[in-house]
């Protein structure tokens, strides 16, 4: 009866790391796509905006503009960079523990990114502008400060407070990652000093116990 359902040989597959590395990859990959369309809806929404600023104030949304698409460039492609990296995973045992701190980086890497860019193209907008960051981004992204004022300093103060929450961002993401990879590590040495044993996979009949030494 149970070859007529497929769910055990659809997680046997899953269970082994090549096959879910790869899973993770295509993830990782559509995920960056998907980004692109929806970040084009706030493109367009945000250029809807600029267009209807004063011209002497039109150059600071202009390089909002330029800053945005920055920061949604490096997003996709960091997401492409880190899918090939999981990718080229071997696959061993443990295997969770490195393929979730390229993960963990990744995450790390593309929101400091975001956060760096639209930091910096906000506050050249609130120079020339002075206006609100809102103006453009409602509701603004998590992490990016919501504090300082429309004016020069304001500006000034956006910008910092954006590029620190980037590099705050970065650090904990890459702090975890090592602190994965150290587990890993630690896991390796443990199965290295202990005995080997063999781990069935769930397509695998339980293993027999077969004696060892001579029989009597």
């Amino acid at each position: 009866m149970g070859k007529h359902f497929f769910m055990k040989p659809v997680l046997n597959w899953l269970g082994r790391p090549a096959n879910f590395n790869r899973v993770m990859a295509i993830t990782m990959r559509t995920t960056a796509v998907l980004i692109v369309p929806l970040c084009l809806v706030t493109f367009f929404k945000v250029g809807k905006v600029i267009f209807e600023l004063p011209a002497s104030e039109m150059l600071g949304g202009i390089i909002f503009e330029v800053a945005y698409m920055l920061a949604i460039y490096c997003v996709v492609h960091g997401l492409y960079i880190r899918a090939h990296d999981i990718d080229h995973l071997k696959g061993e045992r443990f295997n969770m523990f490195p393929l979730s701190a390229i993960v963990v980086r990744s995450v790390g890497e593309v929101g400091a990114a975001y956060l760096a860019w639209v930091s910096l193209g906000g506050g050249i907008y609130v120079w020339f502008t002075a206006k609100s960051i809102r103006t453009l981004l409602d509701p603004l992204p998590a992490l990016l400060p919501v504090f300082g004022g429309t004016n020069f300093i304001g500006g000034i103060q956006f910008m910092t407070a954006g590029m620190l929450s980037a590099v705050v961002l970065l650090g904990m993401a890459y702090l975890l990652a090592e602190g994965l990879l150290l587990v890993n590590e630690a896991s390796k040495r443990l199965q290295g000093n202990a005995a080997p044993t063999e781990t069935p996979t769930l397509s695998q009949e339980p293993v027999a116990v077969r004696r060892t030494g001579s029989e009597g």
